[in-house]
């Protein structure tokens, strides 16, 4: 089975935040403190400039202006170490072109390029998340977190559903998707003690925008329950050993299934030059269909090296199955990446990033022949980004920004090339 439309939805939920992220941050929320034993940080970033490709098309889509707005404020109230944080985080794309994709020969659909005009934006979005967390400590030894977030999302043009051309010709606007998510976690074991265990359970209830009343959109909604435990192990007072096993069940959607895995790790600080993490895990997933269950090896890293104080690079990967919409859309995906960081004045500084991510579609996970790799399809994505800051106040920085994102798929249809060139404003009140 192989429909167009359904196809790329999983894989692409991390490469939206993939082709929109940012290097650095350079200046930080400031915190005001409030009289009720509380705390405010209010931010907002700002970039102007101009995208070569909006709809990742790769035919090419037409230069448009660009306004990427970033507002988020955070209330903060803590007492002792009791803590209650309230956030929004928002994220607007606004391109200043209509765009519609042509019709050869012509397709009329409601709201669709009526008459050559279109009435929509096809590349514009506004995501936004409102999250709550709370930690309690209950005694010296025994502590409780929960995590409550509620989360639009949207993927641009050229990007999951519509990865591919007859889905852009198809979809109206960019897909969104509501994530309600909760967490809670208890953990039992004295601060810097040697020994500690943890103990969660992970409910994320997944609806698609159905405002279009579509029915292919609508089979996507999902919900999934996902207990684990981890026990931690301390080796001096640097180094933190770590052993889990996760489970989740997963209903709806297109692949009804039960999840496995087992992860073993570290997280260290080695001294105040380096810090980080490293994973590796084991996952099965076992389908109740009739479809062939999935074993893979996975791992996540997370690294932090500071040779000077005013220089900074952090390394970070991971390996992960990504999700059609159907039995056969299984892949692997491999995402691996790097920034540097560099104060070359007080006032001033420039950060480097390259992203790499390689997606693999093998017909030995979908088929009743693990021998079988005939049709091979990947994706080899590429997203190099540079900014510089220049700090006018504390409260204020300002820079430019250079943006390259290329995309080489299986076949021509997925391939695209994408330049964004600007300047930003990042500061807080």
């Amino acid at each position: 089975m192989d429909n167009p439309i359904l196809k790329y939805f999983y894989q692409s939920i991390a490469f939206v935040f993939l082709c929109h992220s940012s290097v650095v941050y350079a200046v930080e929320p400031r915190v005001y403190q409030l009289g009720d034993s509380g705390a405010i940080a209010p931010h907002v970033r700002l970039q102007f400039g101009s995208d070569s490709n909006p709809l990742r098309s790769d035919e090419g889509s037409g230069e448009s202006l660009l306004l990427r707005v970033e507002p988020s404020v955070s209330y903060l109230v803590r007492r002792r170490n009791n803590e209650l944080e309230l956030s929004f985080e928002g994220d607007l794309f606004q391109y200043f072109e209509e765009y519609c994709q042509a019709q050869d020969p012509p397709v009329i659909r409601p709201g669709d390029c009526l008459q050559g005009s279109p009435t929509f934006n096809k590349a514009s979005y506004f995501d936004q998340e409102l999250s709550l967390d709370g930690s309690l400590e209950i005694s010296r030894r025994l502590r409780a977190e929960l995590q409550l977030s509620r989360s639009v999302r949207h993927q641009p043009l050229g990007t999951g559903l519509s990865a591919i051309r007859s889905v852009l010709d198809v979809l109206t606007e960019p897909e969104a998707f509501i994530n309600s998510r909760a967490r809670a976690l208890v953990s039992f074991g004295a601060p810097r003690a040697r020994g500690e265990i943890q103990a969660g359970i992970t409910f994320l209830d997944r609806d698609f925008d159905t405002e279009r009343d579509d029915p292919l959109l609508d089979e996507l909604d999902e919900r999934s329950t996902s207990p684990d435990v981890r026990l931690l192990y301390r080796i001096g007072t640097r180094t933190q050993l770590f052993a889990g096993l996760g489970s989740s069940t997963v209903r709806g959607g297109n692949s009804e299934r039960d999840i496995t895995r087992q992860t073993i790790g570290a997280e260290f600080d080695a001294s105040s030059i380096t810090s980080g993490s490293i994973s590796f895990s084991n996952e099965t997933e076992d389908f109740l269909g009739n479809q062939r269950d999935v074993e893979f090896f996975g791992f996540e890293v997370e690294l932090t090296w500071r040779p000077r104080t005013f220089s900074t690079v952090e390394i970070r990967g991971n390996r992960q199955s990504e999700r059609g919409l159907f039995d056969e859309d299984i892949s692997l995906s491999t995402r691996i990446g790097a920034d540097w960081t560099h104060f070359w004045r007080e006032r001033f500084s420039t950060s480097l990033g390259l992203t790499l991510q390689f997606n693999e579609e093998l017909d030995e996970f979908t088929t009743l022949d693990p021998d079988n790799e005939t049709n091979e399809d990947e994706d080899d994505i590429v997203l190099f980004e540079f900014v510089g800051n220049y700090n006018i106040r504390r409260w204020l920085d300002i820079g430019g920004f250079v943006t390259i994102n290329t995309r080489d798929g299986f076949g021509d249809a997925r391939d695209f090339e994408r330049t964004l060139i600007g300047v930003t404003a990042n500061g807080t009140f």
